[in-house]
């Protein structure tokens, strides 16, 4: 009987430090992901503040500019949140499922909208020329 016990016990105690392995890797997954986000994020905020650049005195092909900007931006925004979801997968997370429906759903119904939006004002405008806005 008591031999039994030790060898429960031996086993057990590989089996925590194989769950503590996971959990570390689940953490620092989680680590990765957050940050990836606030590097997606961050340049989306930068880009919305710099809207705030255009004035009357701006020439059309700044416009124009500023929207191919937008372009890339967005472009880089769903780039990035599709590397995210993808790692999620590769690490087999628990939550990627769910990023990847609501990562789908912000890229098609908003992401890609802006994009094509801001490249069809981009082109009508133009990205060469002085002539003023206002």
């Amino acid at each position: 009987m008591l031999m039994m016990l030790v060898v429960v016990m031996g086993c057990n105690s590989g089996g925590v430090a194989g769950g503590e392995e996971g959990k570390n890797k689940f953490l620092q997954s989680l680590v990765n992901v957050s940050s990836e986000f606030l590097n997606v994020f961050t340049s989306f905020g930068e880009m919305v503040g710099s809207v705030l650049g255009l004035s009357v005195e701006s020439k059309k092909s700044d416009v124009g500019k500023y929207f191919k900007t937008v372009q890339s931006t967005v472009e880089g925004i769903k780039s990035g949140l599709n590397r995210i979801v993808a790692e999620m997968k590769e690490e087999k997370n628990p939550n990627a499922v769910g990023v990847e429906s609501a990562v789908k759903k912000l890229v098609s119904e908003t992401l890609d909208k802006i994009i094509v939006g801001a490249k069809v004002a981009s082109e009508a405008i133009g990205i060469e020329g002085v002539e003023l806005i206002g």
